[in-house]
């Protein structure tokens, strides 16, 4: 017939609707079930948050970041200790009992000032991971930046 809709069209010649999805022979056959249940989720909860506990355990471990042995204020550091002591005592309380560590870096010095938090214990258990500053200097000894981390 001429002008009559086809089977795979609809009056306004769109494809028909589409059929309900059904579940793959091979899905239904293994017993899998392709929507997650609540104990599932709960399951999967579970496992995810047993994975993170234990990257974030293995990931935080003892790492020492601290100096093991301080410049000594008078040895061969003495000119950028001085000018980045020069500068501590006036933004901190605690410059008389820092410990310096000098770097040396492409456009000057980094001195570590740090806070001597526990004087009987040696290395860098006198340290507390947060308790020191960071004094830049460039060349000349002039003072470039300043960061307190405690």
């Amino acid at each position: 017939m001429i002008g009559a809709p086809s089977r795979t069209t609809n009056f306004r010649g769109s494809a028909p609707p589409l059929a309900a999805p059904t579940r793959h022979p091979a899905i239904c056959q293994a017993g899998l079930k392709p929507i997650p249940n609540k104990a599932d989720v709960t399951a999967m909860f579970r496992c995810f948050t047993t994975l993170v506990s234990v990257a974030l355990l293995v990931g935080c471990g003892k790492r020492v970041i601290r100096m093991e042995q301080a410049e000594n204020p008078n040895g061969r550091y003495q000119q950028q200790i001085t000018s980045a002591k020069a500068l501590l005592e006036q933004k901190e309380s605690w410059a008389d009992r820092a410990e310096w560590e000098v770097i040396k870096t492409s456009s000057g010095w980094q001195v570590i000032a740090w806070r001597i938090e526990h004087p009987g214990k040696k290395g860098p258990e006198r340290y507390l991971p947060w308790g020191y500053s960071l004094i830049e200097l460039d060349t000349r000894m002039v003072t470039v930046g300043y960061n307190a981390k405690g």
